[in-house]
């Protein structure tokens, strides 16, 4: 079910991420290939921002992240994951989880190592293996309904594996590992001393209300785990850049030993800012409020595509909603950005080799403003897809 993928060197390709946007703008479409929000942040961060003083506030903080907002994501992690991490010597903050993403797998990946990856997965796993001298290993999943398995990874796993990256809640398949799934992975940890990198930036919208699940509840040995997650999908503000990364205190000094030569420190004020919201009483309340209304709006979408002669599914997590075209997917896309003036992604872009299962499905990024929702159903409906 895995291959090994291609070497460190390999060359550098512009990301779908930069190149779907920009074709997308060139023709006015609506850009739902992105997971990007076209309004927010919540008013409470913005609020927040407003309230940081001048002075020190506005210079460098301490490179694993300013004492405040660590103290209070390990007050927001305890509340939340029902774990207690130590905040000077377990949490770094980073540019965003893409950064705390780059900074754990190169700490823990040398040259000639293996990662698992778990597909589809997001474009920038696969790279930062490479970049850190690895390659990659895929299972490789067709479908939301299909389940990681203990003898599937198993199969996976060779002397040179050190780490497996998952993304749950999972983009883009729109769920979470469930308890067997998560049992597997710990179980991989355990015994070959595999680290499991999660990255969790859509923990807290899970639409169907479910509680969240993560990789600090299911790995018990803090030197095997490392939790990544933002501010960027739980409040809407994508362009802040805060990020985090939580694991045990060796592999927090070596990931910190990575981030203060790689941008050092994320801005200062909005660190602040992102404390002081992770930290007010009516927090639990507001991300609540986001998850039912993300929900709703994610919902009616899909129900809007399947009455344009889409056949798509309403995620369980987050806010992609995949349809299947009914013809191959990358074609479709570039025919709709152009034609129709809509901007989708090919499921195609989230897998190292073809999945015959996933050629004529996209993903729709939902998290936009309903009249831009609207916009897109009008533009599909008038088109003849």
């Amino acid at each position: 079910m895995g291959t090994a993928a291609s070497a460190a060197g390999a060359a550098v390709t512009e990301s779908v991420f930069v190149r779907i946007p920009a074709l997308a703008a060139r023709h006015g479409a609506v850009n739902l290939a992105q997971g990007v929000f076209d309004h927010g942040p919540e008013e409470a961060l913005l609020s927040a921002l407003a309230g940081v003083g001048g002075g020190p506030e506005h210079q460098y903080a301490p490179s694993p992240g300013h004492p405040a907002l660590r103290a209070a994501l390990a007050r927001h992690i305890h509340r939340h994951d029902g774990v207690t991490v130590d905040p000077d010597g377990e949490v770094t903050v980073t540019v965003g989880a893409t950064e705390a993403l780059h900074c754990a797998i190169t700490a823990l990946v040398r040259s000639g190592d293996e990662v698992i990856l778990v597909e589809p997965a997001y474009e920038q796993y696969a790279p930062a293996v490479r970049s850190a001298g690895g390659t990659t290993r895929a299972l490789r999943l067709s479908s939301a309904g299909e389940r990681v398995t203990a003898e599937a990874l198993e199969a996976l796993v060779t002397p040179a594996t050190r780490a497996i990256v998952v993304n749950s809640p999972w983009n883009p398949l729109g769920r979470g590992l469930d308890p067997d799934e998560w049992r597997a992975v710990a179980d991989l940890a355990a015994r070959h001393g595999v680290v499991v990198v999660s990255d969790e930036t859509y923990e807290h919208l899970n639409l169907d209300g479910a509680p969240h699940h993560g990789v600090l509840e299911a790995v018990h040995d803090p030197e095997l785990r490392v939790k990544v997650s933002s501010v960027s999908k739980t409040f809407a503000a994508t362009g802040w850049r805060i990020g985090w990364a939580v694991a045990g205190p060796e592999l927090t000094r070596r990931i910190r030993a990575v981030h203060q030569f790689l941008t050092f420190c994320p801005s200062t004020p909005m660190q602040l800012a992102t404390a002081t919201v992770l930290d007010a009483p009516d927090t639990p309340a507001m991300l609540e409020r986001r998850a039912r209304e993300l929900g709703e709006r994610v919902g009616g979408f899909a129900a809007e595509l399947c009455d344009v002669g889409l056949s798509a599914t309403a995620p369980d997590c987050g806010f992609f909603v995949l349809a299947d075209v009914g013809e191959d997917a990358e074609r479709w896309c570039d025919r709709m950005i152009v034609d129709a003036g809509v901007a989708a992604l090919p499921m195609s872009v989230f897998y190292s080799e073809p999945v015959a299962e996933m050629v004529s499905v996209v993903r729709f990024a939902a998290c936009k403003r309903p009249e831009t929702l609207a916009e897109a159903i009008r533009r599909l409906r008038s088109f003849p897809a």
